[in-house]
């Protein structure tokens, strides 16, 4: 059984209430589950669920945010088994009884585990802040050089908005956001969404992290020593260059020699020099692995090399108009991704649906496009249960309106759908014209 105790302004209790299923509102409005009146609480501000056994809160595009435990909840936070939630002015601290049936029963005696452990983490190796932790509790823990992020990471090369760490159940995967020194998982580029498993190195800007399993303890110095190598490696690899280099300068000399009666020496290893397709290709390839990382100037002077070699070549022509489009598409991501953060969801969506198809930052504007939509069709239904089953002033024709504006942005919901079939039989009941909805094709 979960209980929340709500404190107001003033820290003094003002309720409490237990659930063990179930999904609860929380909010300013009346039609709420749990009603905050407070001009710091938005209408529909939070929701608090249980799935399968966990509690989770969820933000539901608020203006104040929801905070959990010190940390601004993106989408979806497990609350575990007690955790300190922040909403608006109040502080609702929840927490998890087993009754004494439970115990009895012992059915839920391994489902509950400490918090910290249940979730992997990223530990920061290789610098002065080695050996930081950040337990990637989130569904999608935003990393990012802002407050906003569920992961704050103060430096330089770390952009705004810089990569998604997405929890799968048990399966972790990340994903640059269109950084401008990119994500790198292993030595290489983060290029879409990419599996992590346990162990793994994780490059964020110049930052470096490996990603292991909640309870694992690290020691950074080993991996410091693993990617530096000791002393005496080092000099054994100079000896055995030097020794290379001996064998090879003799061998060259005696051939030398020995050919030199007849005909002119022909040295055979030398490698033959690049073609101009070759020069141009390279050029071109490195381009497009500029572009990839988001480093624009190094994505043109690579463009500009190849067509300095072949005005008229069309990969290097392609290349040079991507690079302005990319820019200027990753200036409008940014934007939106902005707009987002500061609650104007309707506006932030119509900026990231105007991002080129098959540009890398239409790609990369994906998860906080779903994000969006969900939150819009949220807002929309919960408008059109008000205006449906209100007592007064009800509207069931503009609750319907808001319905099939709400299925245009998040097509297939099966809520707002299973709400518009009400609504449609109560307008024919009543004799209410109105047009049937019909799902595009």
């Amino acid at each position: 059984m979960f209980t929340i105790t709500i404190e107001d302004q003033n820290g003094q209790v003002a309720d409490t209430f237990s659930f063990d299923h179930g999904a609860y509102v929380v909010g300013r409005l009346e039609t709420c589950d749990v009603v905050l009146p407070s001009a710091s609480v938005s209408r529909e501000h939070a929701r608090i669920s249980v799935q399968d056994g966990r509690c989770y809160i969820e933000d539901l595009g608020s203006a104040n945010g929801v905070v959990v435990d010190g940390q601004r909840v993106v989408q979806q936070r497990d609350l575990g088994t007690a955790s300190q939630i922040r909403i608006g002015d109040y502080y609702l601290y929840l927490e998890f009884k087993r009754s004494a049936r439970m115990k009895q029963l012992n059915v839920l005696s391994t489902l509950f585990i400490d918090s910290g452990n249940e979730h992997h983490k990223l530990v920061r190796i290789n610098d002065a802040f080695a050996g930081e932790e950040f337990s990637l509790s989130e569904v999608e823990n935003t990393i990012g050089r802002t407050d906003e992020n569920f992961i704050l990471l103060s430096d330089a090369s770390i952009s705004r908005r810089h990569a998604i760490v997405a929890r799968h159940g048990d399966l972790y995967s990340v994903v640059d956001c269109g950084s401008s020194n990119g994500t790198r998982l292993n030595g290489k580029a983060v290029q879409s969404q990419q599996a992590l498993s346990a162990g793994d190195r994780v490059e964020f800007g110049n930052l470096e992290f490996v990603f292991v399993e909640g309870n694992a303890t690290i020691n950074p110095a080993d991996y410091a020593q693993r990617s530096g190598g000791s002393a005496m490696t080092t000099y054994a690899g100079m000896a055995v260059v030097v020794v290379l280099g001996l064998v090879v300068g003799a061998a060259g000399v005696f051939t030398l020699v020995k050919m030199s009666g007849d005909e002119p020496a022909v040295d055979l290893s030398a490698p033959a020099m690049p073609t101009l397709e070759d020069q141009i290709a390279k050029h071109v390839a490195d381009g497009r692995t500029q572009l990839e990382l988001g480093n624009w100037d190094a994505a043109l002077a690579a463009a500009s090399e190849a067509l300095a070699l072949a005005p008229q070549h069309d990969d290097a022509r392609q290349l040079r108009e991507q690079v302005d489009v990319e820019r200027e598409a990753a200036a409008t991501l940014a934007q939106g991704e902005l707009l987002s953060e500061e609650g104007r969801h309707e506006e932030a969506r119509e900026l990231l649906l105007s991002l080129p198809q098959g540009s890398i930052a239409r790609d990369r504007a994906q998860t906080t496009l779903g994000h969006l939509n969900r939150t819009i069709a949220y807002n929309l239904r919960s408008d059109a249960s008000r205006l449906f089953n209100s007592r007064r002033g009800a509207d069931p024709k503009a609750a319907h309106d808001k319905l099939v504006e709400a299925l245009a942005v998040l097509p297939g919901d099966e809520e707002s759908l299973a709400l518009l079939q009400d609504v449609e039989t109560h307008l024919r009941k009543k004799r209410i014209a109105f047009e049937a909805y019909a799902p595009a094709p």
